[in-house]
């Protein structure tokens, strides 16, 4: 990847389009559902203590404004799409505060709108529907079309109706994740098993013929004995992932930082890497900019650059090349590790860094893996006090980001 290839330094540098905030929005099944009295509630009850004849919840994704309720006068259009680019509500989701607007004619993000040139909205007041996890979804908004100038009371009327809207969709995510929570404990019941009863049977093979005495003395016995250490290996990895998260995320891990070179952290996870990726016919090559070095626990950081590595050999076809690249960001130093596979989709961006995800299920069958890793980079990255997160386009690969300090002083903040 070339300097002019600028990676993406926050997610959320465009708000709208920030796929944490998309994926959080999709898992509220929302988008596109049909009228409910609950938002219908609150909607009628905004236009009246407001006096106001339009009164609406509307969710914004990166495309398009969908009303979930609509309180308005007669001739209203029908249609709950509208292109976000066009919505007074977009404002609120990129201040991220109440959006008061007295004149849309004099205010400049929506006086060329289509609202105020086909539908005379001439006045708004919308607040954003922000969720305990700090995703905006939306906006409960009233509006009118005359020119009006709002109140602080008015605003705060309106921000007690946006908690009660932002209540009831929390309450609907807490019910979608307890039954999700449910299935992934099935799923990772299911994937354990898989992982440890291949290597067990595997082992119990190996030991029944050299128990039997009729490989004693012949290759086949040393070839047992080198599946048996392998599959025991297998295992060990399996429980410290188990064991390695555990702390991580019960703040039991202790971290030991130092000053490390990064080209000395890239080699030694190349070097431990290079045997799987020749496996699948990868090559993995570096460009780490000279003289960089990061404050952090060399063992860990080896750690996730290892896991990152090696998903993308294993999910690069053969004759591709796996890169991972290192660069000063002043404070802090930015790695990437850019594979050339199948990709990620848009909406499972943010969740293949929970417990136990996977891109898809099958994946632990066909790959191997309990979808521990990246949960254990995240944590591990987090602890040192940076970020990671994740750019790819389905059908043409994806590239991991972190960061990590270079001081003790950032480290610590």
């Amino acid at each position: 990847m070339s300097r002019d290839s600028e990676p993406p330094q926050d997610p959320g540098a465009d708000p709208l389009r920030d796929p944490a905030r998309l994926a959080a929005l999709h898992a509220t099944a929302l988008l596109d559902s049909a009228p409910e009295e609950s938002f219908d509630r609150l909607t009628r009850i905004a236009a009246e203590f407001l006096d106001a004849p339009l009164a609406l919840v509307n969710l914004l994704d990166d495309q398009r404004q969908f009303a979930k309720s609509c309180f308005a006068p007669p001739g209203w259009p029908d249609d709950p799409n509208s292109p976000v680019e066009e919505s007074y509500c977009r404002w609120t989701i990129i201040e991220r505060e109440p959006v008061v607007i007295s004149d849309a004619r004099k205010d400049e993000r929506v006086r060329d709108s289509v609202f105020l040139r086909d539908l005379n909205l001439v006045s708004y007041l919308g607040v954003p529907l922000i969720l305990s996890n700090g995703h905006a979804l939306g906006t409960l908004c009233v509006a009118g079309f005359e020119p009006r100038e709002w109140t602080e009371r008015e605003v705060r009327l309106l921000a007690d109706l946006a908690a009660s809207v932002t209540t009831e969709v929390e309450l609907r995510l807490d019910v979608a994740e307890r039954r999700q929570i449910a299935r992934l404990k099935d799923e990772f019941v299911s994937i354990v098993a898989h992982e440890l009863r291949t290597p067990l049977t595997s082992i119990r093979g190996s030991l029944g013929l050299l128990a039997s005495g009729r490989l004693n003395g012949t290759p086949q016995a040393q070839r047992m004995l080198e599946i048996a250490a392998q599959n025991s290996d297998r295992l060990v990895r399996l429980i410290n992932d188990m064991l390695d998260l555990d702390r991580l995320q019960s703040g039991r891990l202790e971290l030991n930082p130092a000053r490390v070179e990064v080209a000395r952290l890239v080699e030694q996870s190349m070097h431990a890497v290079e045997g799987a990726a020749t496996g699948v016919q990868v090559t993995l090559e570096a460009r780490i900019d000279p003289g960089l070095d990061v404050w952090a626990d060399p063992d860990r950081v080896v750690q996730v650059l290892v896991n990152l590595l090696s998903n993308a050999a294993k999910f690069s076809p053969p004759g591709a090349v796996v890169e991972v690249v290192a660069e000063n960001r002043g404070e802090q130093a930015l790695f990437q590790v850019r594979d050339r596979g199948r990709g990620i989709p848009a909406d499972k961006l943010d969740a293949i860094f929970e417990r136990f995800r996977q891109v898809d299920s099958s994946d632990a069958r066909d790959k191997g893996g309990t979808g521990l890793g990246l949960a254990i980079c995240r944590s591990i990255v987090q602890q040192h006090g940076g970020r990671v997160w994740v750019a790819s386009e389905w059908g043409k690969g994806s590239t991991f980001f972190f960061t990590l300090p270079r001081e003790p002083r950032a480290a610590a903040e």
